[in-house]
């Protein structure tokens, strides 16, 4: 797949794929995007999570416009990119023939959803979440415990609760099981 995106994007004008990495810590070393003002990336990297990649990016001074690129195109995800610094976001399935519009509407600093519009945040009830409020929600429908979720997201376990009460409260949802219903109709998960 990245050969054929990468053969697309060389035939466009004005683009030229510079570098390509297979991996979250490739991306994040130190130097890595040194020159490049356009990053191309996927959510599902083998050693991490491009949003952690959007994450990381956002704290530094000099970082590339990206365009995020994935299958996972529910709009939480879509409002999660953008939340996190993303330029633009692409799926997957539409990414052939929509790629040169995207490249281009990034280019010009404008924000990129598919239909270049930012998908209507207000009917999607996960989009009044914050980035760790999403974070909490994905790590509890997965199944994990309270003190498991802070490890993971180097936070004391009272955060995870105060966190999980905030989104059950904003997705009037009243137990766990509710958050795991709300996370399948939504597409968090299958």
């Amino acid at each position: 797949m990245r050969e054929g995106f990468r053969q697309l994007i060389n035939s466009l004008r004005g683009y030229r794929v510079e570098r390509e990495f297979g991996s979250m810590a490739e991306v994040v070393a130190d130097g890595a995007l040194d020159g490049i003002d356009l990053l191309i990336l996927d959510l599902s990297l083998p050693d991490g999570n491009g949003m952690d990649v959007l994450d990381i990016l956002h704290v530094r001074k000099v970082a590339p416009l990206v365009l995020v690129l994935s299958m996972h195109d529910a709009p939480a995800f879509v409002h999660d990119a953008l939340a996190r610094g993303a330029a633009g976001f692409l799926s997957k399935r539409a990414a052939a023939e929509a790629l040169p519009d995207a490249l281009a509407a990034v280019a010009r600093g404008e924000r990129y959803t598919g239909d270049n519009k930012q998908p209507a945040l207000r009917e999607d009830p996960l989009a009044t979440l914050t980035p760790r409020e999403h974070a909490v929600l994905l790590q509890t429908v997965m199944g994990r415990r309270p003190a498991e979720i802070g490890e993971a997201l180097g936070v004391h376990v009272k955060t995870v609760y105060a966190h999980r009460l905030s989104l059950m409260t904003k997705l009037s949802a009243r137990n766990p099981m509710d958050l795991y219903r709300i996370a399948r109709q939504h597409g968090l998960i299958s």
